[in-house]
């Protein structure tokens, strides 16, 4: 599930930053585990470098 999140982050889809209403939020369970992916991948909480 992590890396399906996370390739739905990096297109857009989803997102890992509350503060994006535009973009459905990645579950709850899944954003800590998500966005540590993000993150090691240069990546902040929308997917962008």
């Amino acid at each position: 599930m992590r890396d399906m999140y996370v390739a739905l982050v990096i297109a857009g889809r989803r997102t890992c930053n509350p503060e994006n209403k535009s973009v459905v939020q990645v579950p709850a369970r899944y954003r800590k585990v998500v966005l540590d992916e993000l993150t090691a991948l240069g990546l902040d909480a929308d997917g962008n470098a």
